[in-house]
């Protein structure tokens, strides 16, 4: 039985961006494992209640149901050794505690520069929902929150040690795209998706992300952007 992505949408049943849900895409596309997409809206919590989760990436395989990308990248490890993404114990607490780090800093600003774009773009019916619980979550309106000047800015800070690590290297893991790289790439996905890139052209960041873009696109596809 085909492994199944339960994973996030927007108005366009096409249009995927959640950054979380991407780690699975990657990983899943690493491991050169088929699947089938199961695209939800914000509100479509009925779909995933077999896993007792209320949101996504989900994935099930067979009878089993994982949740949480990191939890799903051990999952697929260990029923799926061929091509690691995070590889042994020790390989695999480092990679976790580089997504902490990274993705915690380059999250906010994301944030700031794309929550006008995620309402854009969502369905009408996920609009009071998606609208509700951020401002909840962020203390202010959405309208208060976005700064994509300020936003740009603070991603740039953020990925410079992105920047000098990959000058050396092709790859967050090396010679080969692995977890880490996955980990990672899901942000610059969202942004990506979104019909944003507040990287530099040409910056050895973007050169990284242009290949692990092109290597998903040749096993699946063009990515679907906002514009």
């Amino acid at each position: 039985m085909m492994i199944e992505l339960f994973e996030l949408r927007g108005a366009n049943p096409e249009h995927l961006f959640s950054p979380y849900c991407w780690r699975v895409r990657l990983a899943l596309a690493h491991k050169d494992l088929p699947f089938t997409s199961q695209p939800l809206r914000f509100t479509d919590k009925q779909p995933i209640e077999f896993s007792g989760q209320k949101a996504v990436p989900v994935i099930r395989d067979g009878e089993t149901a994982v949740n949480d990308s990191m939890a799903i990248f051990s999952y697929l490890d260990a029923q799926y050794p061929q091509k690691p993404l995070l590889g042994d114990a020790v390989s695999a607490n480092r990679a976790r505690l580089l997504e902490r780090l990274i993705f915690g800093a380059l999250r906010m600003p994301l944030l700031k520069i794309l929550v006008p774009r995620v309402f854009a773009c969502i369905d009408e019916a996920d609009k009071e929902y998606f609208r509700t619980s951020r401002e909840k979550a962020l203390g202010t309106t959405l309208e208060d929150f976005a700064d994509r000047e300020a936003g740009i800015a603070a991603f740039g800070k953020a990925a410079a040690p992105l920047e000098g690590w990959l000058k050396d290297q092709p790859y967050l893991d090396g010679e080969a795209p692995a977890g880490t790289d996955y980990l990672i790439a899901g942000l610059f996905l969202w942004a990506w998706c979104l019909g944003e890139q507040p990287w530099e052209s040409g910056s050895a960041v973007d050169a990284w992300f242009q290949r692990i873009l092109k290597d998903y696109e040749a096993q699946h596809g063009p990515v679907v952007r906002a514009a």
